[in-house]
């Protein structure tokens, strides 16, 4: 047999065996019957409510369903027919619901809503008003009571009213009530429980056991009956009360205060619940601490230690602390007013010694002392030197004349009077407070009684600025008052009962009585921590003089014009104040002024070290202005005369028939003709 009649038999072969298959699987399929189909059997509603709140919403999508099939599974559905409950009727409403064409018939009963807003509405000692917010379906409401939150409550009435009075209460008593809704023989849920008892007492005391900056820790006494306390406060200057917390305990910390501050507190007891409050206690004042003061510097002088610190608020005053260990020890070294300065020195320690300071800011409140203690900072004390006399550069006549300034300055040659000048104390070394000062500049002058009173500032604001206290008559230096300062004090005037100082923008007043003390005790040095007044003035002051019954005062400035105003002074004996009353127009650079007795106005006027440099100017000018004192500007009118000094010439004074004149120049080596020496000139050569 050949290969394709072979091949032909087996494509037959195979096709007559897929012919046979197919036949034989249909015959099969003929003989297996199809699944039964599945269908549902029954609904039934589940997990529904059967009480409904009237006026609320109910459709389909509140109904649940449970979908019985013929296979005995389930499922849980909504109903998928729209269904239609009116909540505006109260009553059994039996409705149908579908689902794929199987109902069931379902009964809902719309009822009253649930009472809500039970609350004590006020009462007495032995009486509490409750209410509750009205239902506009409601016939009536029952009142259920029990003498525990979690017992057993029963209906104690009911009432077509929104409200109930519970009489005859004892002090502690306390009831918990519900209440719910009845109509048309049908109620709604009950409300939430709720206390009711009678309003407590009141609060008879309350007294503050501790403070600090932010917060006070109060007490009260128990009130009989008070389930808990409800705190108040409010600022000193205010009207308001804020609310600061509630508690179960007979004390509470309130926090959030302002540091050194004054408030008054208040506390409500309240029974069963915080809005059933009594009474307020009386009201009661106590403080915060005042804030914690910094020590902005503690150094050691000779035989002291003299600290400085920053501004607490809320301070009344400051205790300063001093010891020889770091943290024991301290004793109370002295007590400093907010009037005075924020700086004190303790005295009568040993040399070369480390001590160990502390200052606590205290305000006292109500009897309670309220303090905050400063950081702890150390100092060794060393040893200064006494306030020099002798001339910085020329110590007798014939040196002086071999001066610069005596040399080269022709007209100052001529003109001054050796015999009357003083020799500017202070210019190798001057003891301010305790402490060397080498570079000190003179500012300004002013006559006072028997002395003649210079001013001057530290060059390194390492010191505080001193005024020189000089024998007028002998031209000897007695002594020196350290100022509460650094300011340059750039002027200086005496009105026969205050000394005048200038300060930035303001002029500083000291009692003549200061410094006849300082001269009559000759110690080295004096300290004063307080003026008897600070004024505010027109313009930075520079240079202040005294003529008239007014202190006249104005400022420098190197390229304008400025005013010198007249200030009349108020309350001279007590704590004198200024008032401004009249003005002059000065030229420009003005260091220094003075008036003699027939009206002439003698301006000193400088700038820079030495000739060269931009808007150098040494020299004295004579005006003779219009005192016309009905008139707030005064007239300067024109020069009358011009006398060249050497550089740096600051302030002026007269006493007598005599000019003085001071300079600054003994502190600046780059000026090449200092004076040493407060200079003096007969006035009628200079004006």
């Amino acid at each position: 047999m050949n290969k394709r009649v072979i091949s032909r038999m087996i494509f037959f072969l195979m096709g007559l065996g897929l012919v046979l298959g197919t036949k034989a699987r249909a015959a099969e399929a003929e003989q297996t019957p199809a699944p039964a189909e599945k269908t549902i059997t029954r609904i039934e509603v589940t997990d529904t409510a059967m009480e409904i709140p009237y006026g609320s919403k109910f459709d389909e999508s509140d109904i649940f369903l449970l979908v019985y099939y013929s296979d005995n599974t389930t499922k849980t559905v909504h109903p998928d027919k729209p269904v239609k409950v009116d909540t505006s009727v109260l009553g059994s409403q039996t409705i149908s619901v579908q689902y794929q064409d199987v109902s069931t018939q379902y009964t809902v009963t719309v009822v009253p809503r649930q009472v809500t807003g039970v609350r004590m509405q006020g009462g007495t000692a032995n009486s509490m008003k409750v209410g509750w917010n009205e239902l506009e379906e409601a016939e009536r409401y029952e009142i259920y009571v029990s003498t525990k939150k979690e017992g057993e409550f029963i209906l104690l009435t009911d009432t077509e009213k929104t409200e109930y009075t519970f009489k005859d209460l004892e002090v502690g008593e306390i009831l918990y009530i519900k209440v719910r809704a009845v109509a048309e023989d049908v109620v709604g849920e009950y409300s939430d429980i709720a206390p009711v008892a009678p309003k407590p007492g009141k609060v008879s005391r309350v007294w503050a056991t501790a403070a600090v900056k932010t917060k006070i820790t109060l007490a009260w006494q128990e009130v009989k009956g008070a389930t808990g306390y409800v705190i108040y406060y409010r600022l000193s200057t205010k009207s308001d009360y804020t609310y600061a917390g509630s508690t179960t305990d007979l004390s509470y910390k309130v926090t959030g205060l302002k540091t050194g501050k004054d408030y008054y507190f208040t506390v409500y007891a309240y029974g069963a619940d915080i809005s059933n409050q009594g009474d307020p206690s009386p009201a009661v004042l106590y403080g915060t601490a005042p804030a914690i003061p910094v020590i902005s510097q503690l150094k050691g002088g000779d035989k002291r230690v003299k600290v400085y610190w920053n501004k607490a608020t809320g301070a009344q005053k400051y205790y300063i602390y001093v010891s020889t260990k770091a943290s024991s020890g301290f004793k109370l070294a002295g007590t400093v007013s907010i009037l005075d300065a924020r700086i004190f020195a303790k005295d009568g320690l040993t040399q070369k010694k480390k001590y160990y300071v502390k200052v606590v800011s205290v305000r006292t409140v109500s009897g309670m002392e309220l303090t905050s203690a400063s950081d702890v900072k150390s100092a060794k004390t060393k040893k200064a030197s006494k306030t020099s006399t002798a001339a910085k550069y020329y110590k007798s006549k014939k040196k002086f004349k071999k001066s610069a300034a005596y040399k080269k300055y022709k007209a100052f040659r001529k003109k001054i009077s050796y015999s009357k000048s003083f020799i500017l104390p202070g210019m190798k070394n001057t003891n301010v407070g305790g402490f060397n000062a080498k570079r000190m500049v003179p500012q300004s002058l002013a006559f006072a009684g028997n002395y003649l009173l210079i001013s001057a500032y530290d060059y390194s604001k390492a010191q505080e600025s001193v005024i020189y206290i000089m024998n007028k008559k002998t031209r000897q230096y007695i002594s020196c008052i350290v100022l509460p300062h650094k300011g340059h004090v750039g002027g200086m005037a005496y009105d026969g009962t205050n000394l005048w100082l200038a300060y930035g923008k303001k002029m500083q007043s000291i009692k003549y009585s200061v410094i006849l003390s300082a001269a009559n005790k000759k110690k080295q040095f004096t300290e004063i921590y307080r003026f008897a007044s600070v004024c505010a003035a027109m313009d930075t002051v520079s240079y202040i003089t005294y003529y008239k019954g007014k202190i006249w005062a104005g400022a420098y400035n190197e390229k304008v014009q400025k005013y010198m105003y007249g200030y009349s002074i108020l309350n001279k004996s007590g704590a004198p104040s200024l008032q401004k009353t009249h003005q002059i127009l000065m030229p420009n650079r003005t260091q220094g002024a003075a008036v003699t007795k027939d009206g002439k106005l003698i301006i000193s006027r400088s700038c820079q070290t030495k000739s060269g440099k931009s808007g150098f100017i040494s020299q004295l000018v004579t005006y003779k202005p219009s005192w016309n004192f009905s008139s707030a500007v005064i007239k300067k009118n024109k020069k009358k005369k011009t006398v060249k000094m050497p550089p740096m010439n600051e302030g002026i004074a007269i006493s007598g028939s005599y000019l003085y004149v001071v300079y600054e120049s003994p502190a600046f080596s780059e000026c090449k003709a200092p004076v040493d020496r407060v200079t003096a000139f007969k006035l009628s050569k200079v004006s």
